[in-house]
């Protein structure tokens, strides 16, 4: 690889067709409080928040005061709503992610996740999908204050694969990141990063911030991303 130093991927909606899960398993914490949020809502406005920035946005547009144990309370039974969709249905990867994660392995280059689910969120996913858990480092939500577009865990991820290769030069401008929301999009550039934005939740025009667009992963290779990386 010439160009391209290492990769940073979101998880939801770029690795894994995850995102109808984590809305079902929102409502059904919201729902009983008379606050379920539509599909419409929630891809226009919830979709790059974690789950705190969920309900706290939530409850803030109902004029209703969310105390911190309650926040705690709702994040958690989230979780667990979550956990038991993903037993209950399984869970697949988008076409092209396991290709692309181990053709990078293959090729030693480095590999974070930076995604703003939990770390448990993260965790059931890969154990019923092992072939994705080839990261050198992962960051999840847990690890920051603020989510997504925030940059800190951008920042985060790329420091821990330094830390992961310190023999590396690992550069932010030749680090690519993979987003498929503006909030990630955002976060990513943010930390100075260049970023391809994947059509898998917004089309095109929605991800105009990203330096590239690619209709998915199926197809992708670690020699498609150095070049992009050239441009």
């Amino acid at each position: 690889m010439k160009n391209l130093d290492a990769v940073i991927f979101d998880f939801d909606g770029v690795l894994v067709d995850s995102e109808p899960f984590h809305q079902l398993a929102i409502n059904a914490v919201l729902a009983p409080l008379g606050l379920e949020l539509s599909q419409e809502a929630y891809e226009e406005h919830y979709l790059g928040f974690d789950d705190r920035g969920v309900f706290k946005h939530r409850y803030q547009v109902a004029h209703r005061q969310l105390e911190q144990v309650e926040l705690q309370r709702l994040v958690e039974a989230k979780a667990e709503a979550f956990t038991q969709l993903i037993e209950e249905r399984g869970i697949q990867p988008f076409p092209g992610a396991v290709e692309l994660l181990a053709a990078l392995k293959a090729q030693d280059v480095p590999r974070a996740l930076c995604t703003g689910a939990t770390h448990r969120d993260v965790a059931t996913i890969l154990h019923k999908v092992k072939s994705l858990d080839v990261f050198d480092a992962i960051v999840t939500t847990d690890e920051v204050a603020a989510s997504k577009p925030d940059p800190t865990c951008y920042r985060l991820a790329l420091e821990k694969l330094w830390l992961a290769h310190p023999q590396r030069h690992l550069r932010p401008l030749h680090t690519l990141a993979i987003e498929d929301s503006p909030w990630g999009i955002e976060a990513a550039r943010g930390a100075g990063l260049r970023v391809a934005g994947v059509e898998t939740s917004y089309a095109a025009p929605r991800l105009h911030q990203a330096h590239f667009t690619l209709p998915g992963l199926e197809g992708i290779t670690p020699a498609a991303l150095d070049e992009l990386l050239a441009r």
